[in-house]
């Protein structure tokens, strides 16, 4: 069906007389010295919607625009919306032919769907050796489909791998660093002979500290969130708890799996001896982690994502936090998953001028010396007005309005730079450490870097979007209580096995089986 509809597409642009290398358009037909007619791009992203600043800002752009050879007579639109408002306004704009010419990605309802309905022109006789060159080849995988490059993926970095943060207080004086380390990085160990590594430190702390100090899930997420790789084999997201673990090509259901089961059996042990917050299903993480750790009722550790080495981790969060922390890894190698969360530009079909919309992505990607100039004022506005520069450092700033790594919709102007292209470029505000995108990049690209067997496999949900949302009402009914380890040692089985039974009846087989339908046939197309 994709590959048709995909006909069907290139065939409504030959009537048009777009085809891909025509150089169609008022622009492409201007002779070399001959003064071009002007050209108005319409671009689709996602950020932080129309803000007070937007306009001068998108001015600004389009100045600097004029300097760049072969495309002063161009100039672009910012049409911005909120993560939640972009799907539908691209949709609208679609369904009212409004002229639409760079489309982001990020937040459209399928960036492989959107390919299959025609909304993105395939775009690899537009892409110049020096944006080829830019971005590594498991990462073009990310913008391709059945083969063909429909969008520029945005760079930054590709993973976080899992750590475990301590106080660096409590450790000093109730743990050790070397020797939970060595346990807690042995793979060859169960979670529940790594956990007893971590109750031994919460008893220790316990005990010198109050008994309102707790042990906190092994997850990168809140009560009851769905894991990252803490403890586990890296794996593919296909979405609502669906996953491919690394070296297989088999998928599964996150809560099925035998971690899953393991963890639930420490939680509702270390809920009997009363160092698992009794506060149960109501547990307030955020007041309870992260930065609380030293606070009077709080948990004795936590685990987050991070890039880097674990003192460079530490170093992160213990700015973050405000007080310093130590970092353990819980990942046993660093993963880049099939799909790509930054997602990319790409051309629209409908776009008459597809060589100024492909330069202008080629700007925000390639880092020449405009090119950084133009990207970094998309994100983060006008020098003097929203960011100040660094006299000593040309590609520091201090951000005037926020001082995160991004600012939000209550700012007068922000966007997001992972979202936008190549964020390596980007200047580095006060929440950036030095070396920090060196250090993204350099993960990025190692060799010792796992990427997914699975990149450019785009899963569709049509035949099992009712199962997915069946088995998701499932989880939310149950996780919560398990991963609160409430039902205790003697409980917390049945309701395990209930859990389970419930899944089945909501079609879990069925969406697994239909996942693995589809990654059986890409793998048999694509390997």
């Amino acid at each position: 069906m994709r590959k048709v509809r995909r006909a069907l597409s290139m065939a409504v642009l030959l009537s048009m007389g777009l085809m891909i290398g025509a150089g169609a358009g008022p622009a492409a037909a201007a002779e070399d010295g001959e003064e071009k007619e002007p050209v108005l791009l319409e671009w689709y992203y996602r950020g932080c919607g129309q803000q007070e600043d937007t306009d001068a800002v998108e001015a600004k752009v389009n100045e600097l625009l004029k300097t760049v050879p072969g495309m002063e007579h161009v100039s672009v639109n910012f049409n911005c919306f909120v993560s939640s408002e972009y799907n539908q306004q691209v949709l609208l704009a679609q369904a009212s032919k409004a002229q639409i010419d760079i489309l982001n990605s990020v937040n459209l309802s399928s960036f492989a769907e959107h390919v299959e309905d025609g909304s993105f022109m395939p775009m690899d006789a537009y892409i110049s050796d020096e944006l080829r060159a830019e971005l590594p080849e498991w990462l073009w995988k990310m913008g391709m489909v059945d083969g063909e490059t429909y969008m520029v993926p945005n760079y930054q970095n590709a993973f976080n791998s899992a750590y475990i943060l301590f106080p660096k207080e409590y450790m000093d004086k109730y743990g050790n660093y070397d020797e939970m380390y060595e346990t807690l990085t042995n793979w060859d160990l169960t979670i529940t002979e790594k956990a007893a590594c971590l109750e031994e430190y919460v008893m220790a702390v316990r005990a010198g500290e109050g008994d309102t100090k707790y042990a906190s899930t092994l997850s990168i997420s809140e009560v009851g969130g769905t894991l990252g790789y803490a403890f586990e084999t890296p794996y593919d997201a296909l979405g609502k708890g669906f996953m491919v673990k690394d070296g297989t090509d088999e998928v599964s259901y996150l809560y099925m799996n035998d971690e899953f089961k393991e963890k639930w059996a420490i939680y509702a042990d270390w809920y009997d001896k009363g160092i698992f917050s009794p506060d149960g299903v109501s547990t307030d993480l955020q007041n309870y982690a992260y930065g609380h750790m030293m606070d009077e009722i709080s948990t004795v550790f936590c685990v987050k994502e991070q890039i880097g080495t674990p003192e460079h981790v530490s170093e992160i969060y213990s700015e973050s936090y405000g007080f310093d922390v130590v970092a353990i890894p819980v990942q046993q190698y660093d993963y880049i998953q099939y799909k790509w969360a930054a997602g990319g530009n790409g051309i629209s079909s409908t776009c008459e001028h597809p060589e100024e919309a492909a330069k202008f992505i080629e700007l925000l990607t390639t880092g020449t010396e405009i090119g950084k100039e133009i990207y970094n004022t998309v994100v983060f506005g006008l020098e003097g007005e929203h960011y100040v520069k660094d006299a000593e450092d040309p590609d520091r700033i201090e951000t005037l309005e926020y001082a995160g790594s991004q600012g939000g919709e209550d700012t007068s102007y922000a966007a997001m730079k992972w979202i936008i292209g190549n964020s390596f470029y980007a200047y580095k505000n006060q929440a950036v450490l030095d070396g920090q995108y060196e250090l993204a990049k350099e993960l990025n690209e190692s060799p010792d870097t796992v990427s997914s067997s699975l990149i450019g496999f785009a899963p569709s949900t049509a035949n099992i979007a009712t199962q997915i949302s069946q088995v998701a009402a499932v989880a939310d009914e149950y996780k919560n209580t398990l991963t609160t380890g409430v039902m205790g040692v003697d409980g917390w089985e049945a309701c395990y096995e209930e859990f389970m039974k419930k899944l089945e009846d909501a079609g879990v087989q069925d969406v697994i089986d239909d996942y693995q339908k589809q990654i059986d046939e890409w793998i048999a197309e694509n390997r």
